[in-house]
Protein backbone atom coordinates (compact mmCIF):
# COMPACT_ATOMS: atom_id res chain seq x y z
CA UNK A 1 0.00 0.00 0.00
CA UNK A 2 1.37 3.55 -0.83
CA UNK A 3 -0.83 6.28 0.71
CA UNK A 4 -0.40 10.26 0.22
CA UNK A 5 -3.10 12.81 1.33
CA UNK A 6 -4.41 12.82 -2.52
CA UNK A 7 -3.90 9.50 -3.69
CA UNK A 8 -3.50 5.70 -2.86
CA UNK A 9 -3.03 2.76 -4.30
CA UNK A 10 -2.42 -0.92 -3.47
CA UNK A 11 0.55 -3.20 -5.08
CA UNK A 12 1.55 -6.89 -5.23
CA UNK A 13 5.01 -8.05 -5.03
CA UNK A 14 5.91 -7.39 -8.78
CA UNK A 15 4.99 -3.47 -8.73
CA UNK A 16 1.52 -4.43 -10.57
CA UNK A 17 -1.48 -1.85 -9.20
CA UNK A 18 -4.15 -3.59 -8.20
CA UNK A 19 -6.15 -0.73 -6.88
CA UNK A 20 -5.67 3.13 -6.85
CA UNK A 21 -7.58 5.53 -5.79
CA UNK A 22 -7.35 10.01 -5.73
CA UNK A 23 -9.12 11.85 -3.16
CA UNK A 24 -9.59 8.13 -0.77
CA UNK A 25 -11.14 10.76 1.92
CA UNK A 26 -13.93 11.47 -0.42
CA UNK A 27 -14.92 7.97 -0.91
CA UNK A 28 -16.45 6.77 2.23
CA UNK A 29 -19.77 5.71 2.92
CA UNK A 30 -19.70 7.70 6.70
CA UNK A 31 -21.97 5.85 8.51
CA UNK A 32 -21.00 3.29 11.40
CA UNK A 33 -22.41 0.48 9.56
CA UNK A 34 -20.79 1.35 6.47
CA UNK A 35 -18.83 -1.40 4.23
CA UNK A 36 -15.23 -0.18 3.39
CA UNK A 37 -13.38 -1.62 0.49
CA UNK A 38 -9.53 -2.47 0.50
CA UNK A 39 -8.94 1.55 -0.78
CA UNK A 40 -10.74 2.72 2.05
CA UNK A 41 -8.80 1.06 4.16
CA UNK A 42 -5.82 1.65 2.79
CA UNK A 43 -6.62 5.30 2.84
CA UNK A 44 -7.42 5.01 6.61
CA UNK A 45 -4.44 2.98 7.41
CA UNK A 46 -2.35 6.10 5.45
CA UNK A 47 -3.82 8.75 7.30
CA UNK A 48 -3.83 6.94 10.37
CA UNK A 49 0.12 5.68 10.86
CA UNK A 50 0.83 9.21 9.72
CA UNK A 51 -0.78 10.35 12.70
CA UNK A 52 0.52 7.93 15.15
CA UNK A 53 4.01 8.25 14.11
CA UNK A 54 4.34 11.75 13.21
CA UNK A 55 2.11 13.35 16.57
CA UNK A 56 3.10 15.67 18.76
CA UNK A 57 6.36 15.95 16.93
CA UNK A 58 4.96 17.89 14.13
CA UNK A 59 2.73 20.24 16.93
CA UNK A 60 5.51 23.03 15.85
CA UNK A 61 4.68 23.49 12.23
CA UNK A 62 3.22 26.37 11.05
CA UNK A 63 -0.73 26.00 10.90
CA UNK A 64 -0.98 23.86 13.87
CA UNK A 65 -3.09 25.25 16.90
CA UNK A 66 -2.83 24.09 20.78
CA UNK A 67 -3.53 25.15 23.47
CA UNK A 68 -4.06 23.39 27.00
CA UNK A 69 -7.17 22.26 28.43
CA UNK A 70 -8.28 20.60 31.57
CA UNK A 71 -6.25 17.26 32.85
CA UNK A 72 -7.71 14.06 32.99
CA UNK A 73 -7.29 11.00 35.15
CA UNK A 74 -6.10 7.78 33.87
CA UNK A 75 -5.47 4.57 35.74
CA UNK A 76 -4.60 6.74 38.77
CA UNK A 77 -2.16 9.05 36.64
CA UNK A 78 -2.94 12.42 36.00
CA UNK A 79 -2.73 13.65 32.51
CA UNK A 80 -1.84 17.06 31.12
CA UNK A 81 -4.29 18.14 28.37
CA UNK A 82 -3.65 19.39 24.67
CA UNK A 83 -6.11 20.37 22.16
CA UNK A 84 -4.59 20.71 18.36
CA UNK A 85 -6.51 21.87 15.69
CA UNK A 86 -4.48 20.76 12.24
CA UNK A 87 -4.04 23.00 9.81
CA UNK A 88 -6.46 22.48 6.78
CA UNK A 89 -5.22 20.21 4.17
CA UNK A 90 -3.19 18.33 6.98
CA UNK A 91 -5.07 14.40 6.33
CA UNK A 92 -5.98 13.03 9.95
CA UNK A 93 -9.19 11.84 11.95
CA UNK A 94 -10.38 15.17 12.18
CA UNK A 95 -8.70 18.41 12.81
CA UNK A 96 -8.98 18.79 16.41
CA UNK A 97 -7.61 16.36 18.99
CA UNK A 98 -6.83 15.74 22.40
CA UNK A 99 -3.34 14.70 23.34
CA UNK A 100 -2.61 13.82 26.80
CA UNK A 101 0.77 13.39 28.73
CA UNK A 102 2.15 11.71 31.91
CA UNK A 103 3.69 13.63 34.31
CA UNK A 104 7.26 11.94 32.80
CA UNK A 105 6.10 13.82 29.68
CA UNK A 106 5.66 10.82 27.51
CA UNK A 107 2.27 10.79 24.97
CA UNK A 108 -0.40 8.62 26.61
CA UNK A 109 -3.64 9.14 25.41
CA UNK A 110 -4.87 10.53 22.52
CA UNK A 111 -8.79 11.57 22.13
CA UNK A 112 -10.29 12.43 18.63
CA UNK A 113 -13.52 11.29 16.52
CA UNK A 114 -13.37 9.63 13.39
CA UNK A 115 -14.67 11.71 10.72
CA UNK A 116 -14.66 8.67 7.84
CA UNK A 117 -16.58 6.55 10.48
CA UNK A 118 -19.59 8.67 11.19
CA UNK A 119 -17.63 10.61 13.10
CA UNK A 120 -17.04 8.42 15.98
CA UNK A 121 -15.37 9.48 19.16
CA UNK A 122 -12.41 7.73 20.15
CA UNK A 123 -9.91 7.64 22.83
CA UNK A 124 -6.35 5.94 22.20
CA UNK A 125 -3.98 4.64 24.36
CA UNK A 126 -0.40 4.91 24.39
CA UNK A 127 1.78 2.41 25.93
CA UNK A 128 4.55 0.24 26.28
CA UNK A 129 7.40 2.05 25.39
CA UNK A 130 10.80 1.14 24.11
CA UNK A 131 13.99 3.27 23.98
CA UNK A 132 15.78 3.21 20.50
CA UNK A 133 19.29 5.07 21.31
CA UNK A 134 17.47 7.48 24.07
CA UNK A 135 14.24 7.76 22.00
CA UNK A 136 10.91 6.58 23.52
CA UNK A 137 8.26 4.97 20.75
CA UNK A 138 5.25 3.18 21.94
CA UNK A 139 5.13 -0.69 21.10
CA UNK A 140 1.66 -0.79 21.66
CA UNK A 141 -1.42 1.28 20.94
CA UNK A 142 -5.27 0.75 21.47
CA UNK A 143 -8.01 2.34 20.60
CA UNK A 144 -11.29 2.40 22.19
CA UNK A 145 -15.18 3.75 20.99
CA UNK A 146 -16.33 6.70 23.54
CA UNK A 147 -19.44 6.78 24.46
CA UNK A 148 -22.29 9.74 23.95
CA UNK A 149 -22.17 10.61 27.75
CA UNK A 150 -18.07 10.56 27.31
CA UNK A 151 -17.45 7.68 28.88
CA UNK A 152 -14.75 4.85 27.57
CA UNK A 153 -16.42 1.95 25.97
CA UNK A 154 -13.90 -0.95 27.19
CA UNK A 155 -15.86 -3.75 25.09
CA UNK A 156 -15.39 -1.86 21.91
CA UNK A 157 -12.10 -2.18 21.27
CA UNK A 158 -11.65 -0.74 17.74
CA UNK A 159 -8.37 -1.85 16.73
CA UNK A 160 -4.73 -2.68 19.11
CA UNK A 161 -1.49 -2.34 16.88
CA UNK A 162 1.92 -3.51 17.73
CA UNK A 163 5.11 -2.30 16.60
CA UNK A 164 8.42 -3.72 17.03
CA UNK A 165 11.70 -3.32 15.24
CA UNK A 166 12.32 0.18 15.78
CA UNK A 167 15.55 1.35 14.40
CA UNK A 168 16.88 5.19 13.62
CA UNK A 169 18.17 5.79 10.50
Amino acid sequence: MTWTPLHVEITVGDGSIIGARDDGREAFDRSFDGKWGPLNLAYFNGYAMWTYHATPLVFGEPGYEAHDVAPIENEGETLRGVAVRFPEGVHSHTREQRFYFGSDGLFRRHDYTVDVWADTPAAHFIFDDVDVNGLKYPSRRSVFRIHPDGTLDRDFNAVTIELSNYALF
